[in-house]
């Protein structure tokens, strides 16, 4: 059984081929880049950032990217144990692209990391609270 390290590591030209969420979780179908092994992630979130028009296009190419597990404590400042925004305009902007806004006014004990699967443009992000409860199934071609 494949670890979610093993996930990310082997995500490299990764297809997504579909998402869900629901019930406050998210379902991502990846057929992975390296080896053509299809995938389900799934992870309880609440704040997530999709690109609806990117994600519309049903060509393969236009849907290929990478996972990227991002530790906010890295990216974003941390005040009275909230992220907060950049104050410099051009770093807001940069934050932003990134949807690193998600994160801003939430707990930063809560919520570590940010997921993200980056093609063209970031396609699908959400806060991750729990690392750990990231659950991988194979899925039957």
């Amino acid at each position: 059984m494949m670890t979610f390290a093993d996930v990310v590591s082997n995500s490299g030209d990764s297809v997504l081929e579909s998402y869900t969420y629901a019930d406050g979780r998210l379902q991502l179908v990846l057929v992975l880049g390296e080896n053509d092994q299809k995938i389900a992630l799934t992870l309880p979130t609440n704040d997530l950032a999709f690109a609806g028009a990117a994600l519309a296009n049903q060509a393969g190419f236009d849907r290929t990217c990478f996972l990227a597990l991002e530790d906010l404590s890295q990216v974003l400042a941390v005040e009275n144990g909230v992220y907060v925004p950049a104050p410099d305009f051009g770093m807001l902007m940069q934050q932003t692209r990134a949807n690193y806004h998600l994160a801003y006014g939430r707990k930063a004990a809560e919520w570590t990391h940010l997921l993200s699967l980056v093609g063209y443009g970031r396609f699908v992000s959400c806060l991750v609270a729990d690392v750990a409860a990231i659950s991988i199934a194979e899925v039957a071609v």
